[in-house]
């Protein structure tokens, strides 16, 4: 069994980049990729699998991650690895480009609103409120 071309998605910073999977021992080493010691798995088509933290979306979350076709939002360090007919790992057939175009990246981006404040001769500046933009992007790929 070689090494398996596979891609890791990092929802936090928005990024995939291509990783190897050694041949031995590698629920270890998901784990160790993923972040987690429990995982859960998710079919992408007929020839790849997503790793994901089971209890990605427990913590307090920054961003997450849509799947197109999934029905539940992905967070955390997610690896996609290609599968054999009988469900093996191999490596991703798909091109990291066109697996990052699978996902959509969403985050909370925070916008103040200031009010002006005049006290004595003194024209000052201050935030009132923060309103909150929600912004999504395809994951950049990191080569």
């Amino acid at each position: 069994m070689p090494e398996a071309k596979s891609y890791l998605l990092s929802t936090v910073d928005g990024t995939i980049r291509t990783v190897m999977l050694p041949a031995g021992n590698r629920i270890e080493h998901i784990r160790k990729l993923v972040g987690s010691s429990r995982i859960d798995i998710v079919r992408i088509a007929d020839s790849h699998l997503l790793y994901a933290d089971n209890n990605g979306l427990i913590d307090g979350l920054s961003s997450i991650a849509d799947l197109k076709d999934h029905p539940s939002p992905l967070a955390g360090n997610l690896l996609i690895v290609g599968k054999d007919e009988s469900g093996k790992i191999t490596s991703v057939s798909a091109s990291i480009d066109e697996a990052a175009s699978w996902f959509t990246i969403i985050r909370p981006v925070f916008l103040p609103v200031f009010e002006t404040v005049r006290e004595s001769q003194i024209l000052s500046t201050r935030v009132i409120r923060l309103d909150v933009r929600i912004e999504r992007s395809i994951p950049n790929v990191i080569e």
